[in-house]
Order: C-alpha cells, then sequence, then structure tokens
C-alpha cells in the first residue's frame, strides 16, 4: 500500500524530458510525493536508472511508459502503469516503435534541410545519447543552434504541424497497446483525453480494458477536468491525476504538480490485483 500522492505522468531525458531519471526522483521526493511513475515515450529504460536513486530516498518508483497508438486513423496516448520493465512483448514492441520513430527523425531532418534548417543528426544523437528521440529534440536543436528563437518557435515554424502531418508519429494498434501493458502485468490509462473522443469511443476503450482515465493535467482546463471526473465515474475508470512533466521550464512547471492521492492510487492498485477475467467489466 502506498501511504501518499503519487505523479503518475512524467519523462525523463531517456524520452523528450530535460531531466534525468535521477533528477526527478530528487524532486518528487522534495516535493512529498510517496510515489513517482516515470512514464517516458516509448521506452522502459529510465527505471533501472532511478530505482537505486528512488530506494535511497525510500520513495516508491512506478515503472511505467507512454505510448502513442492510433484509434481509428487518429492519435491518443495511453499510460501504463506498474508494468513488468522485462516483459520481453512489451519491450519487443516498443524497440519497434522507437526504430520506426528513428526513421522519422531522419525523414524530418531532411525536410528541415530542405526548408534551410540544417540539423546534424550525429550531433543530436551525441547530445541525447539515452533519449527515444522524437520532434521535440528537434526544436530543442533549431534552439540551441540558433536557428530559432525558442523550441517553441520551432513549433510555430518548420516543425509545425501542417509542415509535418505526412510524416505521423510511429503508433501502435489501440487494442494492441492495451493488451501488451496488461500482458506485462500492468494497469493502463488514456493521457490528456482529446476532446474528440466520444463516449462511445471511451466505453469502447474501457471493453478492451482500459483501467483509468485521466481527469487532471496541465492541459486540461477546470471544466474539461470536471466533465472528465463525471465520465470516469460514469465507466467505471479510476481518474487519475499527473504533472506530464518535461523540463522545469514555465511557470509552475514541476514534478508533483498535479498529482494522484493515494485512495485513488489504491483503487489503480486493487484494480491490477483482479484476475484478468474480470478487471474489465
Amino acid at each position: 500500500m502506498i501511504s501518499g500522492p503519487a505523479d503518475l505522468h512524467t519523462h525523463s531525458t531517456h524520452s523528450d524530458g530535460l531531466c534525468s531519471p535521477g533528477d526527478l526522483v530528487r524532486a518528487a521526493a522534495t516535493v512529498g510525493l510517496a510515489a513517482l511513475a516515470i512514464t517516458d515515450h516509448d521506452t522502459l529504460s529510465a527505471i533501472p536508472i532511478a530505482q537505486p536513486e528512488a530506494q535511497r530516498l525510500g520513495l516508491h518508483l512506478i515503472p511505467g511508459v507512454e505510448i502513442t497508438a492510433d484509434y481509428r486513423n487518429r492519435t491518443i496516448h495511453l499510460l501504463g502503469h506498474f508494468l513488468d520493465p522485462n516483459h520481453a512483448p512489451l519491450q519487443s514492441a516498443l524497440l519497434s516503435l522507437r526504430t520506426a520513430r528513428l526513421q522519422r527523425l531522419s525523414q524530418l531532418a531532411d525536410r528541415l534541410e530542405h526548408l534551410g534548417y540544417p540539423i546534424d543528426l550525429n550531433a543530436l544523437r551525441s547530445h541525447w545519447p539515452r533519449a527515444s528521440l522524437g520532434r521535440r529534440h528537434l526544436a530543442l536543436w533549431l534552439a540551441r543552434t540558433g536557428q530559432v528563437q525558442s523550441p517553441e518557435a520551432a513549433f510555430l515554424g518548420p516543425l509545425a504541424d501542417h509542415q509535418t502531418a505526412d510524416l505521423p508519429s510511429p503508433r501502435l494498434p489501440w487494442a494492441d497497446a492495451l493488451a501488451l501493458i496488461h500482458a506485462a502485468g500492468g494497469t493502463s490509462a488514456l493521457a490528456h483525453p482529446p476532446r474528440w473522443l466520444t463516449l462511445a469511443d471511451l466505453a469502447r476503450l474501457q471493453a478492451a480494458g482500459l483501467t483509468a482515465l485521466e481527469v487532471d493535467s496541465p492541459r486540461l482546463s477546470r471544466s474539461r477536468s470536471g466533465s472528465l471526473r463525471q465520465l470516469a465515474n460514469r465507466l467505471n475508470l479510476v481518474p487519475i491525476a499527473g504533472s506530464d512533466f518535461h523540463a522545469p521550464d514555465r511557470p509552475g512547471s514541476f514534478v508533483g504538480r498535479l498529482s494522484t492521492p493515494a485512495n485513488i492510487l489504491g483503487q489503480l492498485l486493487d484494480r491490477k490485483m483482479q484476475p484478468p477475467s474480470t478487471r474489465f467489466s
């Protein structure tokens, strides 16, 4: 039993965050969290690195991941919590996603070169040697090399959605992603739910095994958060929260800014302990 709050959505330098796994653990302990989930994109590689520091500080480290999934030709993000980091089928699927990410990165770099923004991919890989590289790293590199004023400017300019729409992020089929998370012993949550998802869509995800709904995150307004809590209650989904922390690059951005209280975390653990045949009812 975890006796205090948990931040269930954070990112480290092993994906697109700017803080090391150890830094995340120390930040979580400093703000009084009892538990922390590191949910890097398509990788669990931060977990064994963060674990010794978590043990030293008495913090419960929750092995997690954020998987980009395809749902009816649109993108959703699924969080896995309490995973077995050594589960071979999950690791194989994540490796395939990371390989596809690197291919997309090379294509994006070629496109930026054509637009007049040269990218040194070898230097970029050397600067973030452990990261699951993606569009955010290109934005950071453009800012670092003075080609744009800030990463935000890159996303408004050469990396804008209309420039990269035909190079979508690699995605797993949503049902496969849910199945892998649960096969690895974890619970699943829909991160920052998009507004286009209907009640019927959420019910379909829940019937296929979705455990929880992220009802509070920095991207959500108070009214939207309230609506999501109602949906979670209606569909018997656990209402979780997380900071979606990437970097302390703006006011109010810190690990634990939003957290899941201990009683809700207990509900999530109860779902994890249920037999697979009854967990999704």
